[in-house]
Parts: C-alpha cells; sequence; structure tokens
C-alpha cells in the first residue's frame, strides 16, 4: 500500500525544507533509544519508528489512521523488535509503565484531547522513562505569518504548551528548533566543545522558534543524559540547498530574460494615436463606401 502526500503526515518522498524538518526530531531522539523499549505516538508513514529500531530493543509506533498503520507494517514491520498499532493517542491499549521512551512529534497540534493524550504518555512511560515531543509555536507558525494549516486544530503557544507539560511532567529540557539558511564551520580537530551561532548584523543569532522540541520525565536526574546541544541536520547531497541553488539560477537567467525583452520593447515606437478628425475621416469613408 502506498500513502499519498496530502499535507496532514510528513512522506520521505516529500522535498524541501521539511525533510530537514522532521528526520531532525527522530535523528535527535536516535541518541537515547539504544536498548530501550520506545512508543513512537502517531508514527504515521512509519519511517521514524524504522530508524530507531535499528537502535532500540523495540519500537511500537501508533497511529490513528488504518491506512498508515498498513502502510508501515507493509514496508517497515519485517523486524521482530517492530511493530505498528492503530490506535488514538488519547487511549493506547498497551500496558502500564511498558516504554523506557516515548516520542510524538507534531502530533499535538492535530488534537483537542491535550491532557488526556498526556495522561496516556505518563501511564506508558516506565519509571526512569523519558519522554520527547515537539509541537508547532503558534505565535511563529500561524500568528506571524497568517498561515493556516487545515490539519491543526489546536495549535499552542510556549507558555501553553509549558502549563500542559508542567501538569504531567515537572523535569523538561526546552530546545527550539527552525530550517535555516547558513553556513558551517566546524573543528576537524575533535568534538566540539562549544556551540556558537554567529550573525552578520549583529542581532541575536538564534531565530524565533518555529516548533518547539521538549525532553521531559518524572524524575529530574533522567535528563541529565540531554545535553544542550546545537544539532545541525542536513543530507549526504544537500538537496534543499542543491535546490535553492537551481531555482536561484533559474530566476536569475529569467529575470535576465524579462529585462532583455522590456529593453526590446522599450526601443518599438509607440502606436501613433489617431486624432478626431482622422476618425472621423474614417468613418465618413466607411459611410460612403457603403
Amino acid at each position: 500500500m502506498t500513502l499519498t502526500f496530502t499535507g496532514e503526515r510528513f512522506l520521505p518522498s516529500c522535498e524541501g525544507e521539511m525533510i530537514y524538518e522532521h528526520w531532525h526530531r527522530y535523528l535527535f531522539a536516535r541518541q537515547y533509544v539504544a536498548g530501550k523499549r520506545v512508543l513512537d505516538v502517531a508514527s504515521g508513514e512509519g519511517y521514524g519508528s524504522a530508524l530507531m529500531a535499528a537502535q532500540a530493543a523495540s519500537v511500537t509506533g501508533v497511529d490513528i489512521s488504518p491506512e498508515a498503520v498498513k502502510h508501515a507494517s507493509e514496508r517497515y514491520g519485517g523486524g521482530a523488535n517492530l511493530k505498528y498499532l492503530c490506535a488514538s493517542c488519547a487511549s493506547i491499549p498497551l500496558p502500564d509503565a511498558s516504554f523506557d521512551v516515548i516520542v510524538s512529534f507534531e502530533t499535538i497540534e492535530h488534537m483537542t484531547e491535550h491532557d488526556a493524550f498526556m495522561g496516556e504518555v505518563s501511564r506508558l512511560l516506565a519509571p526512569g522513562g523519558l519522554f520527547i515531543i515537539s509541537s508547532p509555536n503558534r505565535v511563529e507558525y500561524s500568528d506571524r505569518t497568517g498561515y493556516r494549516n487545515e490539519f491543526h486544530v489546536k495549535e499552542l503557544d510556549g507558555p501553553e504548551l509549558r502549563s500542559l507539560l508542567n501538569r504531567h511532567f515537572p523535569a523538561q529540557h526546552w530546545f527550539a528548533q527552525r530550517p535555516c539558511f547558513q553556513s558551517m564551520l566546524w573543528s576537524l580537530e575533535g568534538p566540539a566543545v562549544e556551540n556558537r551561532v554567529l550573525a552578520i548584523d549583529g542581532d541575536d543569532a538564534y531565530p524565533a522558534e518555529l516548533y518547539f522540541l521538549v525532553a521531559c520525565a518524572k524524575e529530574p536526574a533522567v535528563l541529565d543524559q540531554v545535553l544542550p546541544s546545537l544539532s545541525l541536520v542536513t543530507d549526504r547531497h544537500h538537496s534543499v540547498y542543491a535546490e535553492w541553488s537551481r531555482t536561484y539560477a533559474e530566476n536569475r537567467q529569467l529575470g535576465a530574460r524579462v529585462a532583455e525583452l522590456e529593453q526590446r520593447l522599450a526601443a518599438v515606437p509607440a502606436p501613433r494615436e489617431l486624432s478626431a478628425a482622422e476618425h472621423l475621416k474614417g468613418f465618413l469613408r466607411r459611410l460612403l463606401r457603403g
């Protein structure tokens, strides 16, 4: 079974900056799943669950769409440690405290039962477990831009998301996410020990938070493993930058062609407007011929 992109859920076949956004979250989570029992809530097409299954002891992907679950099971479900289940995020038929790591990316804005969802996550998370969630920042994602995603039913801003998480997970480590156009410069003499973001104009180099990603736990010590690091995601072929470069070159060529045509058009003599007397003479000639 093949899923068609409708805008509701990400597919690995998508193009543009969204591929970095979605893969980045799962790549971030993958750091914490080695040997763990993992639950991926709203697993969608299934690619993220499959990515984590390469290192986790087991991964269960849960999605409300039967079509998505069927597709994911057929495409990725061959491994013994990976399975997909059809269920609502607010009611997941699995035993209490059965997962060491739970992830849910870009899910909460698609539903209104936020506390019920968080209650299920809290129930399913084992003692010492880690929960990682992402959510669009309504202020930046929708309010500032005027963009309305037809599949989002209740977006949250930062304080609203924090208030929700505070009711269920007292320990939190917040991150911001946004695709950016940047130059990368990194040390070749060993691991990076400091993150620094520089801006040409001298303003705050960190952009406004388009998405929030929060690592949560019931016990503060669990978050000792979550370091305050800056992570960057690209792909081997730098596909988004390559597409931008190609489009930029095409636009420059089109701009030059438009300028050339405008110049040639300006050199063409404008048609002379006929005077009222000439219009009258023409009318009389046509009248006499008739």
